[in-house]
């Protein structure tokens, strides 16, 4: 798959959205994340403490190995290991969203293709198995990107990507157009960036590394290869060099990046000339990044006719209109909030909506407490079989949801709305006074753990409840709930 475009329709085109920490109402870094992906995915999480290596092979000699899902690399398992958060999404090998008990971040987005098309790769080359090495080994999203760069560099990558790596300090967008090249760029604390599905950095200073880390040879590399000429008048431009135009140009990209700085700056940039950050002029809050994920009107579009058609409206929309953000193949959509403070209970926050967030709440869970108190997430949220029908789970029950509202959307999204949106604010507010939570002689580590850990699962039941009641009502009125898009 190296290199290839990956434009065969949009189900793949996952969106980023990163907030500086002075550019956010908190004064925290905010990751957004759409998880989009094509097919029936079920959407796993899991806690994975010190020690545990989910994936690797053990040998007949003890020795374990990681071996890669497309290629025949095999890779030493670290020896030693932090916890983590893991979001799997069972079937898509390149999905996974991770946090560490460090407060490293990371999120993966394809690259829809690029101009390295045959790379030449150790043994297949690394993929998969990346950001879970990262994320097991990173104490710091710099230290994530450098690690990865190695990796990167030693075996080349079998594919075209881009992954986020942040904490509470710091976010780096690394893109990586396939083979040993790669370059990351970091988000600057007063900017915000939104990242559709091509290589968005521009001008680059590879002397600066404050703002700046790559491969030793990215723009040799690109010389010799034929796609930056140093003799013309352009300095280098990382995005005209290694993404072809056709992707550079594609409106399921360029739109979607128009949309989001739109709505988070209210700065109208044209579909030929996207710029990699924005500083905007007013302080972006949790609830602008939340409404910017769930966008479903593309800049400038209207969704009249899609709300008049029958049938699925995410899928009208699409035909009728430039891509959205929020799309019918949203699998997992999240808000992770990383504060400016060593890594405590407290302090990361993620807010997530499990399925096409237009139509269900963001609830708020708490990784790093949920790795000092509990075994794993609850039983619902833990498993899930895509090929089995059951309510017991909420792969299940938000599908079945998510997939109920789309087939009548303009009866029923005020009826969703009324009942998420205060939800959410009250989670917010309760989020905020557990924030200010501090260890002292009376309240322990522990308590305060425990309690951001019941807190969130509380909260990620009831919103189960909220969705399993309303179908029912919908059921009670004979009105036919179809489950499968």
């Amino acid at each position: 798959m190296m290199g290839l475009s990956r434009r065969e329709g949009d189900e793949l085109d996952c969106t980023t959205i990163v907030v500086g920490r002075s550019a956010s109402q908190s004064g925290c870094l905010v990751v957004g994340h759409n998880e989009d992906d094509a097919h029936r995915l079920v959407v796993r999480h899991h806690i994975v403490k010190v020690g545990e290596h989910p994936g690797a092979m053990r040998l007949s000699d003890g020795t374990l190995l990681y071996r890669e899902l497309h290629s025949s690399l095999e890779l030493p398992v670290p020896k030693d290991t932090l916890a983590y958060d893991w979001t799997e999404l069972v079937g898509q090998d390149f999905a996974d969203s991770f946090l560490n008990s460090e407060g490293v971040n990371i999120c993966c987005d394809s690259a829809a293709g690029t101009r390295e098309q045959q790379p030449e790769l150790e043994r297949g080359g690394i993929g998969h198995f990346l950001p879970q090495l990262v994320t097991q080994q990173a104490h710091s999203a710099r230290e994530g990107v450098l690690l990865a760069g190695r990796l990167i560099e030693e075996y080349g990558y079998c594919d075209a990507r881009i992954i986020t790596i942040a904490d509470q300090h710091e976010a780096w967008i690394l893109q990586i157009p396939g083979g040993h090249e790669w370059l990351a760029e970091r988000v600057s604390d007063d900017a915000i960036v939104l990242l559709p599905n091509y290589l968005i950095s521009r001008q680059v200073d590879l002397a600066n590394t404050d703002q700046f880390l790559a491969s030793v040879d990215l723009e040799t590399h690109a010389i010799q290869c034929g796609w930056y000429d140093p003799s013309g008048t352009e300095p280098f431009d990382f995005k005209k060099a290694y993404g072809p135009p056709e992707i550079n140009t594609s409106s399921l990209s360029t739109s979607r990046q128009q949309t989001g700085l739109f709505m988070l700056t209210g700065q109208e940039f044209p579909l030929d000339n996207m710029p990699f950050s924005y500083v905007p002029q007013h302080l972006v809050s949790l609830g602008d990044v939340m409404a910017c994920l769930r966008c479903v009107t593309p800049h400038g579009q209207s969704i009249q006719q899609a709300l008049e058609m029958s049938g699925s409206f995410h899928k009208n929309v699409t035909q009728t209109t430039m891509r959205p953000i929020s799309v019918w193949t949203t699998q997992e959509s999240s808000v992770t909030e990383l504060r400016s403070q060593a890594p405590e209970p407290q302090s990361v926050t993620v807010w997530r909506a499990s399925g096409i967030p237009d139509e269900l709440p963001y609830t708020p869970w708490y990784p790093l407490a949920m790795m000092e108190t509990v075994p794993g997430y609850p039983d619902p949220y833990a498993a899930g079989d895509p090929d089995h029908l059951d309510m017991s789970s909420a792969f299940w029950t938000f599908r079945l949801f998510v997939t109920a509202v789309d087939s009548n959307y303009a009866k029923r999204i005020a009826e969703v709305q009324a009942v998420v949106l205060p939800l959410e604010e009250q989670a917010m507010a309760v989020d905020k006074f557990l924030q200010n939570m501090c260890v002292d002689t009376d309240t322990s580590r522990e308590t305060i753990a425990r309690l951001l850990t019941a807190y969130g699962e509380g909260l990620g039941m009831e919103a189960l409840s909220i969705c399993r009641e309303l179908l029912r009502q919908w059921q009670t009125n004979s009105e036919r709930t179809p489950f499968k898009k």
